[in-house]
């Protein structure tokens, strides 16, 4: 579960984001995750309650796990879109030739701190 490894980072990164402002806790951290980013947002929450009972600026806080769905760009005509199952093919003119736009992300967006 490299989930475990993942949120003992965000905590790092969190606790510097609290004390560089003086704040007494944190209220609400959200993450984003991509589709393609090998991350189980149950497992991540877990992980984060793990870390809640250890340390004491988390005790309250809750974590917002938002999904990003994979979404792809044709490099041969542009065409943007979200692929059905296994098929990374253009929808519109049948090339192979994608890049992903979104969806391997693994992103903290907000932390909302009590000052």
């Amino acid at each position: 579960m490299h989930e475990l490894s993942i949120v003992q980072a965000l905590v790092d990164t969190v606790e510097a984001i609290v004390r560089q402002h003086g704040a007494q806790r944190v209220v609400r951290l959200v993450v984003e995750v991509g589709e393609m980013s090998n991350v189980i947002p149950m497992y991540l929450q877990n992980a984060f309650r793990a870390f809640r009972e250890v340390k004491p600026f988390l005790a309250e806080a809750e974590l917002e796990v938002r999904f990003v769905p994979l979404r792809l760009r044709c490099k041969s005509c542009g065409f943007e879109f979200q692929p059905q199952g296994y098929r990374y093919r253009c929808v519109e003119c049948s090339s192979p030739h994608v890049q992903v736009v979104q969806g391997e992300e693994l992103l903290l967006r907000d932390v909302e701190l009590e000052v």
